[in-house]
């Protein structure tokens, strides 16, 4: 609509122009060796103005042609452009599905598309990794480093060495702290860099290192939650460094692993695998009491089986009354919830009232299957069978035993899709730090060890 009304508008005034040209008086002279040339005012006021038309007109033909090279250029780039991310795009679900051919052509097309740009390099690495092509990935990777490459470049192909040497059937942990460094010499603020180099100070037992590393990334930090998530990384450090001095038997690092647990749980009381391992210890050194009040802040928070298990683990040496005392003054507000069912059944298991742990543990095995579908943890249909068992009901026994068969897992420490017997500071499949957390086997899923990409490339594509 606007390049019509601009149409009309040139169009008026060219022919308002004409009009006041048609009508202007008078006659013109000119004389020229001798000639004399005559004509009307009206006349030669239109051939100049015509003539300034054509040499308008001369000059944007002289500069479309003078552009049309580059214009040419851009238009070939451009396709070049499209083509390569499609072929990008092609690329990237040939490897979510796993496909390594595909991938690998993909990566090829778009390489020769943008011969300049990080990314095609390094979805070559990563199909190469696909395809089990170790080599040629880090070669892609290394031909990043080249001394024209951009810091950009530069860093993404570090981060993919980095991750190389970690996920290598026998990590070289030194080499991957030596890619780390690298980085962190070129950009300084480089998160996954401190990351990975705090986890391997952890993985080592370098406490002090772990620390160092544990300021600079605190303080490279940003965005929301940033004082949480120095808690939570505080407090992931104290209960790592409180697991490793569990290892020796010297009653000096004893007392400094409760310490450090007890540290862990300043920092983050939500942390239940560090209120649980500070109560265990608390209550071997003979201060039951104090364990009681750990666990019993823990479990005001939330119910959890982990509290569960350190508060049996703390009782397992007092009288079976002393216990059943003890759990009613822990359990307090939450007496209906399950985990406080299941811990009053296992302290009646225990002491052979299989009547009173049924009673206890009935309530819940009714709400989980109400039309008869088996939707019951595999630990409550175990404690049933085992009550059912003491009762010497050995069909009802079998009901249950055949129920925890069929019931899905419960929930339990979790990392990359593995089942750990318990919490640990590194995951043992990435080698990352704090990834190790309470949830389903369904709430996860397994992750390709091979296929470790920078997180700066992902954000790239």
């Amino acid at each position: 609509m606007m390049r019509l009304l601009f149409g009309f508008i040139v169009l008026a005034g060219l022919a308002i122009c004409a009009a006041l040209i048609a009508n202007l008086p008078g006659q013109v002279s000119f004389s020229v060796s001798g000639y004399i040339l005559e004509t009307r005012t009206a006349v030669l006021a239109g051939a100049s103005f015509a003539v300034f038309l054509m040499c308008l007109a001369f000059a944007g033909l002289a500069q479309f042609l003078w552009h049309l090279p580059a214009r040419l250029r851009a238009e070939r780039r451009e396709t070049q452009r499209r083509d390569g991310e499609a072929a990008l795009a092609k690329a990237l679900m040939a490897l979510a599905r796993g496909d390594a051919a595909s991938a690998k052509g993909a990566t090829r097309l778009a390489r020769q598309k943008l011969p300049h740009q990080a990314l095609p390099r390094l979805m070559a690495a990563q199909a190469a990794l696909l395809d089990g092509r170790h080599a040629d990935a880090e070669a892609d990777y290394r031909a990043m480093l080249r001394r024209e490459a951009t810091l950009e470049q530069k860093t993404l192909g570090l981060e993919g060495l980095y991750y190389m040497a970690r996920g290598a059937a026998v990590a070289d942990m030194e080499t991957a702290g030596t890619y780390a460094l690298q980085v962190l010499e070129l950009a300084p603020k480089t998160l996954w860099a401190l990351d990975g180099l705090m986890a391997m100070a952890v993985q080592i037992g370098d406490w002090s290192a772990a620390q160092d590393w544990m300021r600079q990334w605190s303080r490279v930090l940003n965005g929301a939650g940033k004082r949480a998530q120095i808690r939570r990384r505080r407090a992931v450090l104290w209960l790592a460094e409180a697991q490793s001095l569990l290892a020796t038997q010297d009653p000096g690092d004893q007392l400094a692993a409760r310490k450090r647990a007890e540290q862990a749980i300043k920092q983050d009381p939500e942390f239940y695998a560090a209120a649980a391992l500070a109560a265990r210890l608390q209550a071997r050194g003979g201060d039951l009491k104090k364990a009681h009040a750990t666990l019993r802040q823990a479990w005001t928070r939330a119910p959890h089986p982990e509290i569960t298990e350190a508060w049996l683990d703390c009782y397992n040496d007092q009288p079976l009354a002393t216990r059943q005392r003890a759990a009613v003054s822990f359990i307090g507000k939450h007496k209906s919830h399950i985990e406080a069912q299941i811990l009053r059944a296992r302290i009646a298991l225990d002491g052979e009232r299989w009547r009173q742990a049924k009673t206890w543990l009935e309530p819940h095995a009714s709400q989980a299957h109400p039309e008869g579908e088996t939707l019951m943890e595999r630990r409550l249909c175990l404690l049933l069978a085992e009550a059912e068992t003491g009762l010497d009901d050995a069909q009802q026994a079998q009901h249950w035993r055949e129920c925890a068969r069929r019931a899905p897992a419960e929930a339990g420490w979790m990392s990359a899709g593995l089942r750990l017997d318990s919490w640990q500071a590194i995951c043992p499949v990435t080698g990352k730090l704090d990834e190790v957390s309470w949830q389903s086997p369904f709430e996860t899923a397994p992750k390709a060890a091979a296929l470790m990409a920078p997180t700066a490339a992902l954000a790239l594509s």
